[in-house]
């Protein structure tokens, strides 16, 4: 059984393998996975959400975690 509340972050990894481009708009951080998902990690250079990306289609993610996860592998 995978923890789907836990995020995993790689700053810098290859989030080309799930988001071929940068879409405008957004920077790509690096990675990010939730429970079995794994995804582009990226962020609103207008609102600052952080999402996961995934050919194009973003989810949300708990920016509390997130953060917390960013600070840790930074």
């Amino acid at each position: 059984m995978s923890n789907r509340g836990r995020l995993t972050v790689t700053p810098g990894g290859l989030w080309r393998l799930y988001q071929h481009v940068a879409l405008p708009g957004w920077e790509m951080l690096g990675t990010v996975q939730r429970g079995d998902e794994i995804g582009a990690l990226a962020r609103s250079t207008k609102t600052g959400l952080l999402v996961m990306m995934r050919a194009g289609a973003a989810s949300v993610i708990d920016q509390r975690k997130a953060l917390a996860a960013l600070q840790v592998s930074s």
